[in-house]
């Protein structure tokens, strides 16, 4: 399990979006954090406007954010929080895509930002592990 603290600029739209669009349980909420189970991962939503500068790079086919963070899930939920995505109207910062087609590391992939303009990246794959894969 990894612990992720991240700046957000309040806490509603945080709940929407990690609560009810994503799917995640809050198990502690308080006047300026939120703490979050992202997936079997400590999130922990700090209120912190000054921390919302978000610079991209070029990967592949185009600009990236370069500070991000995700989960590997399984591919019914990534479906199910991809539904609820689009759902939402959530702007994708990477439209979902397939990658790595036909070896081991093969995966569905998006890319959006929460409302507070923080980078989260989902994949979805059977075996979590293979992400390790060479090739």
């Amino acid at each position: 399990m990894i612990h992720l603290s991240i700046p957000i600029k309040d806490i509603a739209s945080t709940l929407s979006f990690y609560q009810d669009i994503l799917g995640c349980t809050v198990s502690r909420q308080q006047e300026d954090r939120v703490d979050i189970d992202f997936y079997g991962h400590h999130l922990v939503a700090q209120l912190s406007k000054e921390e919302a500068s978000h610079k991209s790079i070029t990967i592949g086919r185009g600009n990236y954010p370069l500070r991000h963070f995700g989960v590997i899930v399984q591919p019914e939920v990534y479906e199910r929080m991809l539904a609820n995505l689009i759902a939402a109207q959530v702007t994708f910062a990477m439209e979902p895509d397939r990658i790595f087609i036909g070896t081991p590391r093969e995966q569905t992939v998006f890319l959006v930002f929460d409302y507070s303009g923080n980078a989260v990246e989902v994949k979805g794959m059977p075996d979590s592990q293979q992400v390790f894969a060479a090739g």
